[in-house]
């Protein structure tokens, strides 16, 4: 884009607002991130896959060596039914058929990564800063309102807030809202020692499907203490409310997943047992907005399209979004067409990667044992044949 760059102010500095701050940084764009906690957070959520497309932005940042240091490449998932069948092995992408790697990673260690890269390029980057509202003065640009009484004065807004962005509630107060998915998710981390043997080999993603619920561990990093992550989702009718999560102690959390678990193959249960913490939270997602924004408002990641975690593609959606504008507007006249084309090529993708996220919940929900039998043979049939073909429209992208 010719001319003048102008300045943005962004929302949210989870993975998508510091990845658009790196892009618009890099491209001349002046750039204000506004982060609703207090503090540079380095113990949120538990791990994440950024997919060989996530990956392919992660490149382009130049942060894939940095990366590498904390995180664990990922080659291929493992399916199992609760008693240990197997019922499936398929390639996680792969480096010659989509040019990156997988990689798991702690969410905080990602999150930290991106925050410094952002520091050490001179991004601008304040705490405490929860979005309040926003005024649109008749002279042009945004007034952005935050809780504590910070004015920020740009060009352009970007909403990088979450899934329950406050950019979002108050362009669109009367849209949808995120939506309970009926599952629970909870998770933690766990040493190597407690991994046996025949599961140790750091590559696989391991997947469990039981008569209720779903579990999974993986290999997701260097330190010795936490370098296996774990998860498991929990189908429930009814979201529990932020008292009940809250009230909630770590045994009782424990002991209600070893009750779900009791039975399933070595180790899940010795993985709950070790766990010093263990994270819980219900599973949102966001079908369809009527629209991503406004000429001088955009949202962008879970702002704009929530997934549930069922793909493994929310933080790489993150990436693609952030790495998809920084392009569009360099090609561009103005930032609002910018704005409107990336709802228009963005919009068809993750909404198909949303309900494909829905369906793969869906088979976490309780079986009879007559559904599991049907489940594992299904599965045993359609893994190798469509699950790696399922990959080629997932992990392709190619920079919109």
């Amino acid at each position: 884009m010719a001319g003048k760059r102008e300045s943005f102010t962004i929302a949210g500095a989870g993975i998508a607002g510091p990845v658009l701050a790196l892009f618009l940084k890099r491209a001349g764009y002046e750039v204000r991130l506004m982060e609703s906690y207090p503090r540079p957070a380095e113990d949120i959520g538990g791990a994440l896959q950024i997919a060989p497309n996530g990956m392919k932005v992660i490149r382009a940042l130049g942060l894939v060596e940095e990366l590498l240091k904390i995180g664990t490449p990922s080659d291929e998932m493992i399916f199992r039914n609760h008693k240990g069948r197997l019922l499936g092995i398929i390639p996680n992408g792969s480096p010659e058929k989509f040019g990156e790697e997988a990689i798991v990673v702690s969410r905080s260690s990602f999150h930290l990564l991106l925050l410094n890269a952002a520091k050490r390029e001179g991004i601008p980057t304040e705490y405490g800063k929860r979005f309040l509202s926003a005024e649109f003065p008749l002279d042009g640009g945004v007034v952005s309102k935050f809780e504590d009484g910070t004015l920020a004065y740009s060009d352009y807004l970007l909403g990088a807030d979450g899934t329950h962005s406050k950019v979002r509630n108050f362009l669109f107060p009367n849209f949808p809202q995120p939506e309970y998915t009926g599952i629970v998710n909870a998770g933690g981390f766990v040493s190597a020692d407690v991994i046996p043997a025949k599961y140790a080999r750091r590559g696989p993603i391991h997947f469990t499907f039981g008569p209720e619920g779903f579990f999974g561990f993986a290999a997701c990093g260097k330190t010795r203490d936490t370098s296996w992550m774990w998860w498991s989702n929990l189908p429930r009718e009814k979201e529990f409310t932020r008292e009940e999560l809250e009230s909630m102690d770590l045994e009782a959390w424990r002991n209600h997943l070893l009750e779900l678990h009791k039975g399933w193959y070595e180790p899940i249960e010795s993985i709950i047992k070790a766990s010093h913490s263990i994270l819980k939270g219900n599973v949102h997602d966001l079908r369809s907005l009527p629209s991503w924004g406004t000429e001088k408002v955009l949202l962008v990641g879970d702002a704009a399209h929530v997934m549930s975690p069922h793909t493994g593609q929310g933080a790489s959606m993150a990436l693609e979004d952030a790495h998809s504008l920084s392009i569009l507007l360099e090609r561009s006249n103005t930032v609002s067409d910018a704005f409107r084309e990336f709802e228009r090529i963005r919009r068809p993708r993750v909404e198909r990667i949303i309900e494909q996220s829905r369906r793969n919940g869906n088979h976490k929900k309780k079986l009879s044992p007559i559904g599991c039998w049907i489940r594992d043979r299904i599965l045993t049939i359609v893994l190798p044949k469509f699950a790696v073909k399922g990959q080629d429209w997932l992990y392709q992208y190619d920079g919109v």
